[in-house]
């Protein structure tokens, strides 16, 4: 059975996953890289692995923090509630200070451990995991201040 990925952009290019307005990558893995360069060659070592462009991207820290400051300055009391307010806060942050952004479709346990297998290679600042109804943390590299 193939698992089906829920597009992250409507057809006019607006990012369609939320939770309460606030966007929710249900199925994805977001990982927060210190420098560039380990999160091009850990997406380049997923796509070695199988995976396609599209299920693996980067995203450079002004995108990320451009993005998630407007996603905080527009949610609503609901989304700031919940973690997703909370994850979108620490991405911002590691956005402020340069780090390049993963984002990786990883819908169950086995591809999440795959996933986890090639991002351990090289050190990281953080990594969200986007279950139906919670966000996992997968971990933080323990040097990053």
């Amino acid at each position: 059975m193939a698992i089906k990925r829920r597009p992250l952009q409507n057809e006019q290019g607006v990012l369609s996953t939320t939770d309460f307005g606030l966007f929710y990558p249900t199925g994805y893995m977001v990982i927060a890289f210190e420098r560039y360069e380990d999160a091009e060659q850990s997406c380049r070592d997923l796509r070695i692995g199988g995976y396609d462009p599209v299920d693996c991207d980067l995203h450079t820290a002004e995108e990320v923090a451009e993005f998630d400051q407007r996603q905080l300055d527009n949610a609503g009391l609901m989304a700031r509630l919940g973690k997703s307010a909370k994850a979108v806060e620490k991405d911002l942050q590691a956005a402020r200070k340069g780090a390049t952004f993963l984002r990786v479709f990883a819908p169950n346990d086995l591809d999440a451990e795959r996933v986890m297998n090639v991002v351990r290679r090289r050190p990281f600042i953080h990594v969200h995991r986007y279950h139906r109804f919670a966000i996992e943390d997968l971990g933080e590299w323990e040097s990053w201040q």
